[in-house]
């Protein structure tokens, strides 16, 4: 009989994270591809937001947005990913500024703009997070790309971790202005966009168009790449490769999920972008391989001593003294 070893995956998820994905949330998702695949994420992403509003934005900051308890120096403070603050929840929320530390406000990743505010994607917490007020007003409505000599605001000890410059991003320097997160978020941000892509396709109930002012550039509404730009899978794609999932990433999506009852399956699977948009899109997601269903496979337990490093805020795994990061990828 046929032996099947547990995946390193598999292993260090459960050994970094303490917690299995409950793959009956996705099962809707197994033996489909291309736009049945799209399809069937709509539904599951559609369970949230619930009981949500722009307000309650504030503090469901608390639950998926600060570092976690180990994080010396920075336990409990807001998580930003467009500055260096570390800003108190609640005490340190926007009103009014003029420098970077002021406060920190609301970031539509995904700017309101583009998509003329319509609820419930203007509180979703798939792509709406906590931001420095003053970077957050410097971002304003440009999409995300990459620039070469970017300016970055500063203030004494605090600075903005993006930058906003003219695209130098391969083929597309036509795009024009556009804002560069830091490289260790942006796999974050293109998961967000994932995300918001199949929960609001037009045309589903809670549909939104995205193509207002330079939601263009990222988006489109004939529904080819499954609503992403040429220029947009691209430049996703390649941060969703560069920039893997991280123990904060997990950490928000499990917060996300208590307060506003739906997760963003590119966080849980990664896997499902190249499904759609990368070296996969014409192949159907299993969650097993079908060449193993009912071929009467065994699993084998692996004793493997492991641990967890944080590293400027990345969780690795060492196991027998190499490092991996949380989806199995060895670190040189």
């Amino acid at each position: 009989m046929k032996k099947h070893i547990i995946s390193i995956v598999a292993l260090l998820l459960c050994v970094s994270m303490g917690w299995a994905i409950d793959e009956s949330y996705y099962a809707s998702i197994d033996s489909k591809g291309q736009s049945a695949l799209r399809d069937a994420l709509y539904i599951i992403t559609a369970a949230g937001p619930q009981g949500m509003s722009y307000k309650k934005l504030w503090t469901a900051y608390y639950t998926t947005d600060v570092y976690p308890a180990d994080s010396v120096g920075k336990s409990g403070k807001i998580w930003d990913m467009y500055s260096n603050v570390l800003f108190t929840p609640g005490s340190n929320q926007c009103g009014t500024y003029g420098n970077v530390g002021d406060c920190y406000n609301r970031e539509h990743s995904l700017p309101q703009s583009w998509f003329n505010e319509k609820t419930p994607a203007k509180y979703d917490l798939g792509h709406v997070v906590p931001t420095d007020g003053k970077v957050n007003g410097q971002r304003s409505n440009y999409p995300f790309g990459e620039c070469a000599n970017g300016t970055r605001l500063v203030n004494g000890q605090y600075h903005g971790t993006g930058k906003l410059g003219a695209s130098t991003f391969e083929g597309y320097t036509s795009v024009g202005t556009v804002f560069e997160p830091d490289d260790q978020y942006k796999g974050d941000f293109a998961r967000m966009y994932m995300y918001m892509v199949v929960r609001y396709k037009k045309g589903n109930q809670d549909g939104i168009v995205l193509t207002y002012e330079n939601g263009a550039k990222m988006f489109n509404t004939n529904d080819t790449n499954y609503g992403l730009t040429d220029y947009s899978v691209a430049l996703l794609m390649k941060w969703h490769r560069m920039d893997s999932v991280s123990r904060k990433e997990t950490d928000r999506n499990n917060g996300m999920e208590q307060v506003q009852g739906n997760r963003n399956p590119f966080i849980d699977y990664p896997e499902l972008a190249e499904y759609l948009w990368g070296t996969k899109k014409n192949k159907t997601f299993y969650f097993k391989d079908p060449e193993e269903q009912g071929s009467g496979v065994e699993d084998t337990e692996v004793t493997v001593k492991a641990r967890k490093v944080l590293i400027d805020g990345q969780l690795y795994i060492i196991v027998e003294e190499q490092m991996f990061d949380i989806t199995g990828r060895k670190v040189k």
